[in-house]
């Protein structure tokens, strides 16, 4: 499905860790392993304490010159910042330089100061977290589903609402009035609150809701006037539809340099609040101090939820992790073309940021890498983006040439190939190169490669959809749906398409036929990895 200018893209991608090996040089053993790593060109040298710095440049510095990161990062430790710098353009057209002071979308990071508005709100007795928040938002009072759900169930993203994507909710036309009256009919699709952990982009744009409705005022003033200006974040704000654009805001650009800017937004929350580096590091100061909420409440922010299904790691809109003893907070955020990035290590007091504009950056295997740094192991650079490397291709040579490339760039270990770099490519043709049948060949591509994703054949779907090939859209719907029923925009797809008296026939037949085509999509995969371990390994 379409992830372009959809904020569920940073769902994803925001709360998995996919992070680089780190590799331990401290034991005698693995001093083989790491021999090897720095003979391939993969990994930096250790870092003394007085080099980490330099260190630290010389890894951005080498991923600014492979295409991997435009933006600008800070790294601080005991609130003393010990690397910060700006790499590439800002603006590609006036060739304004990225700075450390330049303003960025900041995507997802929005929901910790949503979280903070909201803690504020409870210490001070306006609300409480276990408050049904049909008591702020009374549309919701005779909603079976929406009616039972609790502020805290919204922080924690256990409040069983789906992200847009999955409701089949296009979110980019949105108001607040219009995403409430979205949701009542969507009620049903809504899971039993406080089961599990499910990642909703709405969850968040409710709680600015509920954040205006308690304080009178617009969610925009609360946050400048509560907690930018307190923080001395000076050129930080929420990009609402009452918001001016202002001079020197960082331009997005997609993963292949086409403008992808995004816009104001009018349900903020969940995302809406441009920032720099800068002020992010003064945001984090100041999560060191009682003077927003008390220590306490910091605690349980930083504090999983309870699930009575799976786990959750997720906090008060903050992401939570345990490297051995040592907490750590953090959060991505992905808005178009910009990327963030926030990491507290709150035993070690150590803060990475970033900030890019320039689509997908590896920026949690950048924080590893960084992360190695300081503690003076060897890193391992990121993987670069096997989506450029075949757009290139397919510019100069076509696409079927790309697609042999793919089986040759497989063998290595050099690029990332996986789903959402074919996805990010296959759209790219479809919409950015108007080529349909080349999206189609990477979709079919994907989804041979992912026969399990739904995510792989609702896009091969919609390229069939765009191409004119109905009954192959169907089909492919169909597959999407029967692997994740609750993948929301291929049913509201699938019912678009095919007539509602068709409907349970289609299904039926699509079962059927997917089924077989997985079964034989899987049987294929696994004989081409026993013939490859034939000739990998001779007996």
């Amino acid at each position: 499905m379409v992830t372009r200018n959809k904020r569920r893209a940073q769902y994803v991608f925001e709360y998995m860790t996919n992070r680089a090996t780190q590799v331990s040089a401290r034991v005698p053993l693995h001093c083989g392993i790491v021999l090897l790593a720095i003979a391939i060109g993969g990994v930096g040298a250790l870092a003394a304490p007085p080099e980490r710095a330099d260190a630290i440049d010389k890894l951005m510095t080498t991923l600014h010159e492979r295409g991997q990161f435009n933006g600008a990062i800070l790294v601080a430790e005991h609130g003393d910042v010990l690397y910060r710098r700006g790499f590439g353009k800002s603006d590609i057209r006036t060739g304004t330089a990225f700075a450390p002071d330049t303003v960025s979308d900041i995507g997802s990071v929005t929901k910790q100061f949503t979280a903070m508005a909201v803690m504020m709100l409870a210490e001070r007795r306006r609300l409480s977290y276990d408050d049904l928040i049909s008591k702020y938002i009374p549309e919701f009072s005779g909603a079976s589903h929406l009616g039972s759900i609790t502020v805290r169930q919204l922080l924690t993203h256990t409040s069983g609402i789906p992200d847009y994507g999955d409701l089949g909710v296009d979110d980019s036309g949105l108001i607040q009035t219009s995403l409430i009256a979205a949701l009542l009919k969507r009620d049903a699709e809504v899971s039993k609150p406080g089961m599990k952990y499910r990642y909703s982009n709405a969850g968040y744009a409710l709680l600015a809701i509920v954040i205006q409705r308690v304080s009178g005022r617009r969610f925009s003033d609360f946050l400048a006037q509560e907690i930018f200006l307190p923080c001395g974040m000076r050129s930080t704000f929420v990009y609402d539809d009452q918001a001016v654009k202002r001079p020197g805001m960082a331009v997005g650009y997609d993963t292949f340099g086409q403008v992808d800017d995004g816009g104001p937004t009018s349900i903020p929350g969940d995302g809406g609040i441009y920032s720099t580096v800068d002020d992010l590091f003064k945001w984090d100061q100041m999560l060191n101090t009682e003077k927003l909420v008390t220590r306490s409440t910091l605690t349980e922010a930083f504090t999983p939820a309870r699930v009575q299904e799976g786990k959750s790691t997720y906090g008060f809109g903050w992401n939570v992790g345990l490297d051995g003893t040592n907490r750590y907070v953090w959060h991505t955020g992905s808005h178009a073309g910009f990327r963030a990035f926030i990491e507290r290590r709150l035993n070690q007091q150590l803060t990475v940021i970033m900030l890019t504009n320039m689509g997908n950056s590896k920026r949690q295997e950048i924080n590893s890498a960084i992360q190695n740094i300081l503690a003076g192991e060897p890193y391992i650079l990121p993987k670069q983006s096997g989506a450029q490397e075949l757009y290139r291709t397919i510019h100069e040579s076509g696409i079927q040439k790309a697609l042999q490339q793919y089986r040759v760039l497989k063998r290595g270990n050099e690029y990332d190939l996986g789903e959402s770099e074919l996805n990010s490519l296959g759209y790219q043709l479809l919409y950015g190169d108007q080529n349909a049948s080349g999206a189609i060949d990477l979709f079919k591509l994907n989804s041979t490669e992912h026969p399990l994703s739904s995510n792989a054949f609702d896009s091969l779907a919609e390229a069939y959809q765009v191409n004119g090939e109905r009954e192959r859209a169907i089909v492919s719907y169909g597959i999407a749906v029967i692997l994740d029923p609750s993948n929301g925009h291929a049913k509201a797809m699938l019912r678009k398409v095919q007539p509602d008296h068709r409907l349970r026939w289609s299904i039926c037949i699509i079962g059927v036929v997917g089924a077989l085509v997985l079964l034989v999509v899987v049987i294929m995969r696994r004989c081409r990895i026993s013939t490859a371990s034939v000739v990998r390994h001779p007996e």
